[in-house]
């Protein structure tokens, strides 16, 4: 009796070391993607096509609350004319989800923005990132336009 509780005792906290590490691989990865969010949430803000080109991979394809699908080459273009209307964009970091599937991951949230005619508004989203040479990019992602907050 005394054996079998030593080694439940001792499978309950494998399991649960193990399960801490696999969350512990992912923190550093988590932190960076994170980060990127908020540069590239704050880029359509301040035009920053550099933060873009850093962010964004050279494949990547997005689709807009509109529907329009958009290249890395139309993003770029759009933040160097300057006709991203954003006077503010901010990450609702509460709201992000980050799941990992070995090298790739997918990110859930969403910003509150406000635009410089004073409109304001929320987007959801979802972003698909990839780990290539060591750092990650955005490839894919999918924004929509909600009421409220």
């Amino acid at each position: 009796m005394k054996t079998m509780f030593v080694l439940s005792c001792a499978l309950v906290l494998s399991l649960t070391l193990g399960t801490l590490r696999a969350a512990d691989t992912h923190s550093a990865d988590r932190e960076q993607i994170i980060q990127l969010e908020r540069d590239w949430t704050q880029a359509f803000v301040t035009n920053d096509v550099a933060a873009n080109d850093r962010i964004v991979a050279d494949d990547y394809l997005g689709t807009e609350p509109s529907g329009r699908r958009i290249t890395k080459a139309d993003l770029s273009a759009d933040l160097k004319s300057g006709v991203v209307p954003l006077a503010s964009n901010h990450l609702n970091e509460d709201d992000v989800t980050i799941r990992f599937y070995g090298e790739t991951a997918v990110v859930n949230g969403s910003e509150s923005w406000k635009q410089k005619d004073g409109k304001s508004g929320r987007y959801i989203w979802t972003d698909v990132f990839v780990k290539q040479n060591g750092r990650w990019q955005v490839v894919a992602s999918q924004d929509l336009e909600v009421d409220g907050k």
